[in-house]
């Protein structure tokens, strides 16, 4: 039995490192002095990255632990500064992120008279945490901080929220590591049953499709997921961080035939995402016939309960991927048109881009910065998105060559995270490019934490897409009532000199011509970098939902 000597912030530094922490993310607060302490002190020391808003210490908590697999680690203090992570949290808990936020809380004996940032914070945290908990006492801080850090990594992953009233932060006494800090269960097979369904469902369809959401990634299940596609010949549709399980140009990657393929199949098994807005709620396949739909989730209370499924499994998705493999171990009997029917429409939509990624117009098209930007990008490359209109292309034309080398906000949809997953890319690939594609809305939510990226030293790449508007809510409201208000952003506003003046660097582009070599320049400075890029707010492509 190992034990634990100092006070209860070393504790939970120590069982911290034990499920692999290496980095806290926090904004300075006297309520949790001793989680600090305890990093600076701990060997090897946890390393503290301090940021200029709670929102991104979350948001790259979330980034850190979507990037790499291992737990994210924020630290907010007492009152607004967990109310700022509240945002964060809820899209850690919509992406299925395994976060700990550990917070500062006023002090019990004082409770109830008003103390500084004296606030109930569990109330508010727990919709959108897997658990949330006050721990009272020195003693049962180091268990709590386990208990915090295997909840959040046992499937359904998810974040979780502790907080410690500061005579238990502060108090010292010699406890006990918990005996299995850092042992994470195995996750359960899916029941074999629900596999024989699944397959049968397989034998008997004519137009599968196979789509692969962020879970199958988290879960370390990319590999199996690939081989089992390759084994069956099953047409594979990518979202989220399942990006890249196979890699742009593989055969049986038809992303970019997504709406044919979802109209016309007659069965379609989802794996590791919900059905959700994204996937058309779990509606699928003709108007005369709907397909069939199977739906895999890590868990049992993942799998949909509000669409009618022909069959489900849940448990260890490595493990589905596996035994259907094993089950039906050869390519499928369906019809033999059907893949490349596919595979013709994603050329051709690809084919259709072509013209716009090379585009002369002027104002700048957004698609001309994407023609520019694929040409640049290495197969490693961290690629983020934080926006509405601008990042919208991304999600249609960024196909990434390996898995978990994108980020996006998830199902959620808020914006301001570009900063924090920025942190989070360069933090968890220190040689890999990073390239943050911002929209000047989502801009003016985060962009001060440059002066962070500044600090800690961590050059990233940044892209503003400058139409100056809230652009995805102009077309619409516009379209609805015939005018628009509270969609005009300031035009042609410096962003490029804001990142300057917080010690970056950055330039202004307002020609197609001027786009490729800000991009060299761009990648080869060990500063951050923002290229700011003036764009055309009326340029429209069909709006789709891959990217989310």
């Amino acid at each position: 039995m190992t034990s634990l000597s100092g006070h209860a912030g070393a504790h939970a530094v120590a069982v911290a490192q034990r499920y692999g922490v290496t980095t806290m993310f926090t904004l300075s607060g006297g309520h949790v002095f001793p989680l600090y302490d305890g990093a600076v002190k701990a060997d090897p020391p946890v390393r503290l990255v301090d940021v200029r808003h709670e929102q991104t210490a979350g948001f790259a908590a979330e980034g850190i632990a979507r990037l790499t697999r291992t737990p994210g680690l924020a630290v907010v203090t007492a009152g607004p500064g967990v109310t700022n992570s509240v945002s964060a949290v809820t899209g850690a808990w919509f992406n299925g992120a395994p976060v700990v936020v550990l917070g500062g809380r006023a002090p019990d004996y004082l409770w109830g008279k008003g103390a500084l940032q004296e606030l109930d914070h569990v109330p508010l945290l727990a919709p959108v945490t897997k658990r949330a908990w006050t721990e009272h006492t020195v003693a049962g801080v180091a268990g709590s901080v386990d208990e915090a850090f295997r909840l959040a990594l046992t499937p359904h992953r998810g974040p979780v929220f502790c907080d410690f009233p500061l005579e238990a932060i502060f108090g010292a006494e010699t406890v006990d590591l918990p005996p299995d800090a850092g042992r994470i269960p195995a996750a359960a097979p899916p029941e074999a049953d629900d596999v024989a369904a699944v397959a049968t469902l397989l034998r008997a369809a004519r137009r599968p499709v196979l789509v692969l959401g962020s879970d199958v990634w988290l879960g370390g299940a990319e590999t199996a997921a690939r081989e089992c596609a390759e084994a069956l010949s099953l047409p594979v549709i990518t979202n989220g961080q399942a990006r890249g399980v196979l890699p742009r140009g593989h055969s049986l990657l038809v992303t970019r035939a997504r709406s044919l393929a979802l109209a016309e199949a007659d069965l379609v098994i989802v794996v590791g995402v919900p059905l959700d807005f994204r996937l058309k709620y779990g509606s699928f396949g003709p108007k005369d016939g709907s397909a069939k739909v199977v739906h895999v989730a890590d868990s049992p209370a993942g799998v949909a309960a509000h669409a009618p499924l022909a069959a489900s499994a849940a448990g260890d998705l490595t493990a589905f991927f596996t035994a259907i493999t094993d089950a039906w171990g050869t390519q499928l009997a369906g019809d033999p048109d059907w893949l490349p029917r596919l595979q013709a429409t994603a050329r051709a939509s690809a084919e259709a881009d072509a013209p716009l990624l090379a585009s002369d117009a002027d104002p700048i098209h957004p698609m001309r910065v994407y023609g520019e930007l694929l040409k640049l990008l290495a197969d490693d490359a961290v690629v983020i998105g934080d926006g509405g209109d601008f990042v919208s292309f991304a999600g249609r034309l960024v196909e990434p060559a390996q898995p978990g080398r994108w980020l996006d906000p998830g199902p959620y949809g808020c914006l301001g995270t570009g900063l924090g997953y920025a942190i989070a890319g360069r933090l968890a690939h220190p040689s890999a490019q990073i390239a943050l594609m911002l929209g000047d809305g989502a801009a003016g939510l985060s962009l001060m934490d440059v002066d962070t990226l500044v600090r800690h030293n961590l050059p990233v790449v940044m892209i503003v897409g400058n139409n100056s508007a809230w652009a995805l809510e102009k077309e619409p409201m516009r379209a609805i009532y015939g005018y628009d208000v509270a969609a005009d952003l300031r035009p042609n506003t410096r962003y490029d000199e804001v990142v300057r003046a917080l010690g970056g660097a950055g330039e202004l582009v307002t020609k197609p011509e001027q786009l490729a070599p800000a991009l060299d320049r761009a990648f080869a400075s060990s500063s951050p970098y923002l290229i700011n890029v003036i764009t055309d707010v009326s340029a429209a492509y069909p709006r789709t939902t891959t990217g989310v």
